[in-house]
């Protein structure tokens, strides 16, 4: 009987493991691709020139604390089980600086090519 509740919890230690691993890699994979994305949209409006803009949507994961374009560098921070993990994505074109929404959920950004700067904006 000790050794099945030996077996049991290391069982639901092993699984509560594989848990926090697996939540910990979907929130840096959806950062990452709501990074990438407003990179990509800031590169496409600066390729097509003055004048032009877009409407994208990201899905932010808990845990931002920060979601800022600023130069030609779109960088967020995410907080998990107390360490912090800096992504980020570079572009071509220069950024107006501006700290995004960084709640959970799906957000609509309007990217929108200037004279001289792409700006990023919450819809």
């Amino acid at each position: 009987m000790v050794f099945t509740a030996f077996l049991l919890l290391m069982s639901a230690l092993l699984f509560a493991y594989a848990y926090v691993n697996y939540s910990t890699s979907i929130q840096l994979a959806q950062t990452q691709s709501a990074v990438d994305a407003v990179a990509s949209g800031v590169d496409f409006v600066y390729a097509k020139g003055p004048g032009n803009a877009i409407v994208i949507n990201v899905k932010l994961p808990v845990g931002l604390t920060e979601f800022r374009v600023d130069q030609n560098v779109v960088r967020t921070n995410l907080t998990q089980y107390g360490g912090t993990t800096t992504l980020f994505s570079f572009t071509k074109a220069h950024i107006d600086p501006n700290y995004l929404y960084f709640e959970e959920g799906l957000y609509a950004l309007r990217i929108a090519m200037g004279d001289e700067n792409v700006s990023v904006s919450n819809v």
